[in-house]
């Protein structure tokens, strides 16, 4: 039996008391998440999902004004406006629970929530970086319960280039834990990730004419000068430290890493949107996955000077797109259509 449970102005709790089957390690004996949902009972219903570090909390709601995690994409006169759609948001399964969890977990998850819920199918499934993975996933497990899903900087598997990262991410984590210096590995393993993130160019714009300057005693690790590009991408990572559970992000982190999907299984209308240039997950991993598809499908690149971040960064551009795909008949493209280009 499961329930829900309100727990904060616009959070709920989704309990589901039975035990709950992992990819790839034992079963919780139960499920708990929290979650957010807004909007019209009988609007459309969209689940939107984005990068680890996001939580439930996309954008601002009735019961919750604070801004989101996703400016100027949710939110009143957005895109994914709550006044317009019934938007689900939910935290990701590793946030708390001590397991190895896979994105086929938390697209189960999501489905129990939506049967706890009494929504049979979505209107769309809009995910970006991992909550993108998610969303493929979802889509490809559950056909028949998703019309559209939009995937933004989300591929069908980790590449190699990208797990070497991540492991390096989290074997700093473990060397910190290791030696009592959990925080500070926290710190490097974000700021790692965050180098990651970003398009060389656009660090070359912003800091390619700054001048190092002496380290001092503050500069923990560093020495004996410090640049510009040092300072901001540390500063962040101890920022992020100071809220983010260093255990979490390895979780999470392997996550991605172990996420695969098999896009020929998805049914529902795709759009996969290519941050370019994207360190992580190129446009020359997504753009062929379109054709791939069992439904509708098209790859749509996005040029920035951000990289992975695109989608927190370009959301002009991505704002009006959205609209339009949201507005599209789910089956508008014959079965495997793939449409790459910079536009709408």
């Amino acid at each position: 039996m499961s329930a829900t449970f309100e727990i904060a102005p616009g959070t709920r709790l989704f309990a589901h008391t039975a035990p709950f089957a992992l990819e790839h390690d034992a079963a919780l004996p139960e499920l708990l998440l929290t979650y957010e949902l807004a909007g019209p009972p009988d609007a459309p219903v969209v689940v939107v999902q984005g990068g680890i570090s996001a939580d439930a909390h996309a954008g601002p709601t009735r019961d919750d004004p604070r801004p989101g995690w996703w400016p100027g994409i949710a939110g009143p006169g957005a895109p994914l406006d709550p006044a317009r759609f019934r938007l689900l948001s939910l935290e990701f399964l590793g946030r708390r629970d001590r397991v190895v969890v896979s994105s086929g977990d938390q697209a189960r998850a999501t489905a129990l929530l939506l049967d706890e819920l009494g929504i049979d199918r979505l209107h769309a499934f809009v995910g970006a970086s991992y909550g993108g993975m998610v969303a493929l996933r979802f889509a490809a497990e559950f056909p028949q319960r998703v019309l559209r899903v939009v995937a933004i900087s989300a591929g069908d598997r980790a590449l190699p280039f990208a797990t070497a990262l991540r492991s390096l991410q989290r074997r700093i984590l473990a060397l910190g834990r290791a030696h009592g210096a959990v925080r500070e590995a926290t710190a490097l393993a974000r700021a790692l990730g965050l180098a990651s993130y970003r398009a060389p160019a656009g660090l070359t714009e912003r800091f390619g004419g700054g001048a190092a300057r002496p380290a001092t005693a503050g500069d923990t690790l560093a020495a004996p000068f410090v640049f510009p590009v040092e300072e901001w991408i540390v500063g962040k990572g101890r920022t992020f430290a100071d809220r983010f559970d260093p255990e979490a992000l390895a979780r999470l982190s392997l996550a991605i890493d172990l996420h695969a999907v098999e896009v020929a299984a998805i049914r529902a209308r795709t759009t996969f949107v290519a941050a370019d240039p994207d360190l992580l997950v190129p446009p020359e991993q997504i753009e062929p996955l379109a054709a791939r598809c069992g439904g509708p499908a098209r790859c749509v690149r996005l040029p920035s000077r951000h990289g992975h971040d695109a989608f927190l960064k370009e959301t002009a551009t991505l704002a009006p797109w959205l609209d339009d795909w949201l507005a599209e008949p789910a089956a508008a493209a014959t079965t495997g259509d793939a449409v790459t280009g910079g536009g709408r």
